[in-house]
């Protein structure tokens, strides 16, 4: 048995200190200083399925701010929940710590909510740019996020954080759809259609500071960088390389694997990142064993209705290539993929027999019982792979 886990690299001894660290020393702008005098100041955060450490950042950020003159009720906190659920006021102490949500506003991206959206533009593929008005209102713009692999956006964080996180379902629905194309891949960044969309977006929109972390299996901080939305991204996503992409010496006849757990498996919606990443880990017609516990189910209706579409993953594929993109259709698509190269048993808490044959999946009462069913119907499996925390590894071959 082997075991693919990212990189084991140590944490910063002080997170706090390599916050401030990064602020003091932007890649690619002046950072903070070049909020000097604005009005008021919009800061972007991830919602609860990024474990995001902005109890440690904010901090520090809000310390940089008053420091140059922008007092806390100049400032507002904007959950960019993309097209999650809005976030409710229960959970911002959960998002940003408590001490920050005594502080400073803090509201929720509402995707949904009339009025809430204004059209900026569009971009060179032609995808509508609709933003969070009060992210536009704000004349001093910073986005906080963690950078993690994406199956289709190379890695995340960086302009995502905007343009995904505050977006209207148009820009979102038009940016996903490049995720057909070969190049819009796990781990790529430059040449991948849907990256390159995002970051042009994030430019139109305009971004004063990013701040993006990337952490070791343990959620500690490896390194914090700032500054410019592309350079200190691109600077933060060379290091998260070294954390994430594991050389792997052979394929799989069984890859057990886990998204990595809360709030990664909070809903099969999350939970897909998984699968779609072990999936580059077992050979064609191998088994993979899901295991996640979706306290939420599945977490988008149309992702199962999408499911409903087709009597196999390749009729749920075709369906969804021929008709128009929506989110949380492409959810199907992504998850019939990897059902197309193996067979999948899951492992859930949340995720009843009924459910489990909608997702075209069979469903074990727990990991051994999923082991058994797996060597029985490969009896000859050689390899058998474990990936624990998947959503934040890259098998390399």
């Amino acid at each position: 048995m082997q075991e693919v886990v990212p990189r084991e690299i140590a944490g910063v001894p002080d997170p706090s200190a390599d916050v401030r660290r990064a602020l003091e020393q932007p890649i690619g702008n002046h950072g903070v200083e070049e909020l000097r005098g604005v009005r008021q100041v919009v800061i972007v955060v991830s919602d609860l399925t990024r474990p995001v450490p902005n109890d440690v950042i904010l901090p520090v950020l809000l310390e940089k701010l008053n420091a140059i003159g922008i007092k806390d009720e100049q400032v507002t906190i904007l959950v960019g929940t993309g097209l999650h659920r809005p976030a409710p006021p229960e959970e911002f102490p959960l998002i940003v710590g408590p001490e920050v949500a005594a502080r400073v506003k803090v509201i929720s991206h509402d995707a949904y909510a009339p009025g809430i959206l204004q059209q900026v533009g569009v971009s060179s593929r032609g995808t509508p740019i609709w933003i969070n008005r009060h992210y536009l209102e704000a004349d001093g713009r910073i986005l906080i996020g963690m950078i993690d692999p994406h199956q289709f956006v190379g890695y995340t964080a960086g302009s995502k954080s905007l343009v995904i996180g505050c977006g209207g379902e148009a820009t979102i629905r038009a940016n996903h759809a490049h995720l057909v194309e070969p190049e819009a891949t796990l781990g790529r960044i430059e040449g991948n259609p849907a990256r390159e969309d995002i970051d042009e977006i994030g430019g139109l929109v305009g971004i004063n500071l990013i701040i993006n972390v990337i952490l070791n299996s343990h959620k500690g901080i490896v390194r914090t960088a700032a500054g410019h939305y592309l350079a200190a991204h691109r600077a933060g996503v060379a290091v998260a390389r070294r954390v994430s992409e594991v050389p792997v010496p052979a394929l799989a006849d069984v890859a057990i694997v886990s998204p990595g757990g809360y709030p990664k498996d909070i809903n099969l919606y999350q939970a897909q990142k998984g699968l779609a990443h072990g999936t580059r880990l077992v050979k064609e017609g191998g088994v993979i064993i899901l295991c996640a516990e979706c306290r939420e189910g599945v977490g988008e209706k149309r992702f199962i209705d999408t499911m409903q579409a087709g009597n196999t993953p390749e009729e749920v594929i075709k369906v969804f290539k021929q008709g128009e993109f929506q989110m949380g259709r492409h959810k199907a698509f992504l998850w019939c993929r990897s059902l197309v190269r193996a067979r999948v048993i899951l492992v859930s808490d949340g995720v009843d027999d009924n459910l489990a044959r909608i997702m075209m999946v069979r469903k074990a009462p727990d990991l051994q019982a999923a082991i058994n069913m797996a060597l029985k119907e490969l009896r000859d499996a050689e390899v058998v792979t474990v990936m624990p925390k998947a959503n934040s590894t890259i098998p390399v071959f």
